[in-house]
């Protein structure tokens, strides 16, 4: 596991052509009102930061540090170019469609506001998710003239597909209430510049006050966010800052609101940087590299989170190895290469490894990518050695091969957001584990099993049940692949 930082630097700052809907030319907050066609440049850590904003599970808060997952999604991309160009064949071959399309849906939510950000003077603190059940957009905004944004976000890696996508874009764009509605529609190359339409922005006001509006946006952008980056304490405490916000907080959960502002102010680690106090948490993402995630403290009490503004600017700054990544949000996250300047705020032995903190629910938000590095750390933390990927055994591309205790194992993985594993699925895998002559074949799925899927099967799985087994405790990983496969 690299920092994000060493992947970015690799591939600096991207450009995207964009197409802009004629309608929307007048709403824009740019000089120029007249072009259509736009080449626009945004930052990929800035991308990377959104997509979990966006993506994030804000009713199921985590622990566990997603923004290394979704750094994955760089690795995808080229480096040769200053153009977004996406691996697509490579994904498409190594990973399967199913990874593709959810690389393409990441894109296409992340994409959408980094250009947002450069046509309209956006509050980056109001950007959140639209959360409900049934057709609706994915996430809005507000500008500093009050206005609300939302958008519907749509990735593909075809024209012929984004076409076809339109038509729901701009109905769901119309389900919540905002000032201007944009179906954004993500098309990702990979011979030439991806592309992006912002389309049509029919209006529909809504009756909360724009101050009001904007208190409960960043409430619901900093449980978001605190989600993503894998920590449910401050995620549970902006959510219910939100319900306080709206109205709707019990006595009970005022009561744990309260508790949780003062652990956090006076137990939970605080690091100084820029004459401010940011309250957070570590993290160790690999051998001696470590991530600290946190907020401004001004931002924990009521009166300050009422009365925060956003800084006027993103910086970066690098102090003896350590780079301190502030957002305007007040969102601090340091990529750590000397651990020791922390000692005296942190206990640097009990400092976690981030893919130790996982649930299902955590797994059902990996791409394949993401999924096999995970599996990696839980090998080796049981002891496998010989590690490789994608190993090619006759026909087909074993996901992972490992050794343990003088036998191989070959490890192919599923993930579905569907969580649903299909009859064809197992007997596919069943027929390319034939090829396995010496060894034993392990199928890991995050799909719910139908039992009588598994009669004649050959091969060892381990299904949702047994992940939620390996997410309580690593130590199940042994026990559960050295079940006896059914005869055939």
């Amino acid at each position: 596991m690299t920092f994000i930082r060493n992947l970015t630097s690799r591939f600096s700052n991207k450009i995207i052509s964009v197409e802009i809907d004629q309608d929307l030319l007048e709403e824009l907050d740019t000089a120029d009102k007249v072009t259509t066609n736009r080449n626009i440049t945004f930052n990929l850590y800035k991308l990377i930061y959104h997509i979990g904003t966006i993506q994030s599970r804000r009713f199921a808060p985590s622990n566990r540090l997603k923004f290394s997952d979704k750094s994955d999604l760089i690795e995808t991309l080229y480096s040769n170019t200053n153009e977004f160009r996406v691996r697509i064949n490579d994904v498409r071959t190594v990973n399967g469609s199913e990874t593709l399309t959810s690389i393409s849906e990441d894109f296409g939510i992340g994409i959408s506001v980094v250009i947002a950000e450069k046509l309209f003077n956006i509050k980056r603190s109001t950007i959140q998710k639209i959360y409900g059940t049934g057709r609706r957009p994915d996430w809005k905004c507000q500008t500093t003239d009050n206005r609300i944004l939302v958008f519907e976000c749509k990735g593909s890696t075809s024209m012929q597909t984004s076409i076809q996508q339109e038509v729901n874009a701009l109905d769901q764009k119309t389900k919540e209430p905002g000032d201007v509605q944009i179906a954004s529609l993500t098309v990702l190359n990979e011979n030439s510049i991806s592309t992006n339409r912002f389309l049509d922005p029919p209006i529909e006001q809504s009756n909360i006050s724009p101050t009001m509006e904007n208190h409960i946006l960043r409430a619901g952008h900093y449980a978001s966010v605190f989600s993503f980056l894998g920590n449910s304490k401050l995620s549970r405490y902006y959510s219910q800052m939100r319900k306080r916000l709206e109205g709707k907080i019990t006595p009970y959960e005022q009561e744990l609101k309260n508790e949780t502002f003062r652990d956090l102010r006076t137990n939970d680690p605080t690091v100084y940087f820029d004459n401010k106090e940011f309250a957070g948490s570590f993290y160790e993402i690999d051998n001696q590299k470590f991530l600290f995630v946190g907020v401004d403290k001004e931002l924990l009490s009521y009166s300050g989170f009422i009365e925060f503004k956003d800084y006027e600017n993103d910086s970066d700054t690098l102090i003896r190895g350590n780079h301190y990544n502030l957002f305007k949000d007040g969102v601090l996250i340091i990529e750590i290469e000397q651990i020791q300047d922390f000692d005296d705020i942190v206990r640097i032995d009990r400092i976690q490894n981030y893919q130790n903190k996982i649930t299902v629910s955590d797994i059902d938000g990996m791409n394949e990518i993401s999924f096999s590095k995970y599996f990696i750390h839980l090998l080796e933390r049981n002891g496998f050695t010989n590690i490789r990927e994608e190993i090619k055994v006759g026909d087909f591309q074993i996901d992972l091969t490992a050794d343990f205790n003088n036998e191989t194992y070959y490890f192919e993985f599923k993930i579905y957001k569907n969580k649903r594993m299909n009859r064809n699925a197992i007997e596919q895998v069943n027929f390319y584990s034939r090829q396995i002559l010496n060894g034993k074949f392990v199928l890991v799925t995050n799909g719910k099993m139908n039992s009588e899927y598994l009669d004649n099967s050959r091969i060892t799985i381990i299904d949702r049940n047994g992940l939620k087994k390996i997410a309580n405790n690593y130590r199940n990983l042994i026990e559960l692949i050295n079940t006896t496969p059914n005869n055939v």
